[in-house]
């Protein structure tokens, strides 16, 4: 692809004004400097600094961890543009490329992957935790093993592999006992594998919820942690990446430091976009985006749609939800249009999750689902009161409805919901709750009988495994059915890609039309947005699962720019 080619891709991307991509392509980095950035959970600090707890937030957190893969960053608007790189875990096989793994390969009798490891990569020293030290394979084996070994363990999430092996220092070996469909995510880019050193997985727990310990070969290291205010991280000198700009090979990272700021507020964190304090903000509201494109012009903007789904998880396995028919009713108790239309002024969609529309081989549009399923999103208070009826519930009942306060969409659709189920005889008592109260409630002996949550869609494999498989750890409606989890496994175990593929949308059309565990709620649009002076960005958010450090590193800021538009450095 030529330089031309390029730049032209960039603008159809409309990621901002062509001269500000040509800047950034043309202008020689200005290293140092540091990157102020209001991520999507701006609300959140860390939920915790030990890995072996299997937090869903530990590559977002945590810089300095690496995988073995990540997504190929030139596939997105910088590139080829067929990737946003927004989605929370989902990266097409094409378009991954080695991390701590150079290379890989896939063989069969017996089936297995055989990673090649870089030489030369460097864990950091860690002061009372391990010397600077060259990463070897025994270090991912014993990674993997350790947090397998973790109480909090997803069931089921590595049953795949049979062993590994070392044959060396610089390869790494995955034997699996059977053929697994999603192998990438759960052992190369997901979640919960990102390389921990043993210096580190030997400490106590309490050593290993300290962030001052956090050992890892990323670009980044923990340099100060206030929070409920900011993280704060240091660049990682003698970093083993790269990038090409121009034709110049520059060491990563590009900028000395990256801060997240936690502002829960969303007045102040846009108020501290509008001003230059923060360079990136990753998620807007709709309701905010003309208020900044008013007092702060200059900003470059960013659209997609939200890579969470909204819904209420319905109790399954208690009464009154163990009912379809009630699970029915409180679906079409709802105007899901009017909140799409009202609430989000339209920027949004009715359907969404499981399966993301950006999925366009798995999706199955609204229009071209089942009468059944359809009839879901219209509004019939009528035929809801008749289903509850049938269920034995013609004079209603009440019900407790946990949210997060963590979430404007819910606070401000929670209410609507309320007075939604009143005109059909059902009371909602609203319980609100901080975030680390409201996920540990889930799957909890406290979770209430419906549970308003944001779920990442995540892939076609792992948001049917985790949302709806029997005892999964994120199944917020407690939904089991022995159909369904013999389905997905076989799903998960079938290597013909185009059979696979037809049996998860299957399996999405009869969670939405048949299982109903859920009433479904508008998927809300988001917005992103940075000022010029930020280069060699182009508004990815992830490499992996919830995994932003390869975009940071090669950020670098202008600061003559940023002078010269009356913003403080």
């Amino acid at each position: 692809m030529t330089l031309r080619t390029l730049r032209t891709t960039l603008v159809l991307a409309t990621l901002g004004a062509a001269g500000a991509i040509q800047a950034a392509e043309e202008a020689t980095p200005q290293l140092g400097g540091t990157v102020n950035i209001s991520t999507m959970y701006r609300t959140l600090d860390a939920t915790t600094w030990d890995l072996q707890n299997w937090t869903w937030k530990g590559n977002h957190d945590n810089l300095q961890l690496e995988s073995l893969l990540r997504g190929d960053l030139q596939y997105g608007p910088r590139g080829k543009n067929e990737n946003s790189f927004v989605e929370q875990a989902y990266i097409p096989y094409n378009q991954l490329e080695g991390s701590l793994a150079e290379s890989w390969e896939v063989k069969e009798d017996p089936m297995r992957v055989i990673f090649h490891l870089r030489k030369g990569v460097q864990w950091q020293e860690v002061p009372g935790v391990m010397k600077k030290r060259e990463l070897v394979a025994n270090d991912v084996i014993t990674s993997f093993q350790s947090r397998g070994e973790s109480p909090r363990a997803i069931p089921t999430f590595w049953d795949f592999i049979e062993r590994w092996e070392a044959p060396d220092d610089h390869t790494v070996i995955a034997y699996f006992n059977q053929f697994h469909g999603n192998w990438p995510y759960r052992i190369a880019w997901g979640y919960y594998d990102g390389i921990s050193p043993p210096e580190w997985q030997n400490l106590s727990e309490d050593k290993r919820a300290d962030w001052r310990n956090a050992a890892g070969t990323g670009p980044y290291r923990i340099e100060k942690i206030e929070t409920g205010r900011q993280q704060v991280y240091a660049k990682n000198d003698g970093y083993w990446d790269s990038v090409t700009l121009n034709g110049k090979e520059y060491p990563l990272p590009l900028n000395d430091k990256v801060i997240y700021h936690i502002i829960k507020d969303e007045a102040s964190a846009v108020a501290a976009l509008s001003s230059g304090r923060i360079d990136i903000m990753e998620a807007i509201r709709w309701q905010l985006v003309d208020q900044l494109k008013k007092t702060a012009p200059e900003l470059q903007f960013r659209k997609n749609l939200s890579t969470n789904g909204t819904y209420i998880a319905l109790r399954t396995d208690q009464k009154p939800f163990n009912d379809v028919r009630v699970r029915r009713a409180l679906n079409i108790a709802v105007d899901q249009k009017a909140i799409l239309s009202s609430l989000l002024n339209g920027e949004g969609e009715l359907l969404n999750y499981p399966f993301a529309q950006r999925w366009t081989e798995f999706y199955t549009p609204l229009d071209q689902l089942s009468d059944e399923a359809r009839e879901l999103f219209e509004y019939n208070p009528e035929k809801a009161k008749k289903l509850l009826a049938e269920a034995g519930y013609p004079k209603g009942f009440s019900f407790d409805l946990q949210v997060c306060s963590c979430s404007p969409y819910h606070m401000d659709v929670a209410p609507m919901l309320q007075a939604y189920y009143q005109q059909v005889g059902v009371k909602v008592n609203i319980k609100t709750m901080e975030y680390g109260a409201f996920r540990s409630n889930m799957r909890g002996k406290t979770q209430a009988g419906g549970y308003l949550m944001n779920n990442g869609s995540g892939n076609p494999i792992q948001v049917l495994r985790k949302s709806f498989r029997t005892d999964q750890t994120w199944n917020a409606s407690w939904y089991s059915n022995e159909e369904f989890d013999r389905k997905i496994d076989a799903a998960i175990k079938e290597p013909d890609t185009e059979k696979r593929n037809a049996m998860l949308k299957e399996l999405n059309d009869f969670i939405i039309d048949e299982a109903v565990p859920h009433v479904w709620l508008p998927t809300e649009m988001g917005y992103s947005a940075w000022w010029p002076w930020v280069k060699n960005y182009y508004g990815e958010q992830r490499i992996g699962a919830v995994k932003p450090n390869a975009i940071y590193s090669r950020i670098w800021i202008d600061q003559k720019m940023k002078e010269s538009m009356g913003k403080a450095r």
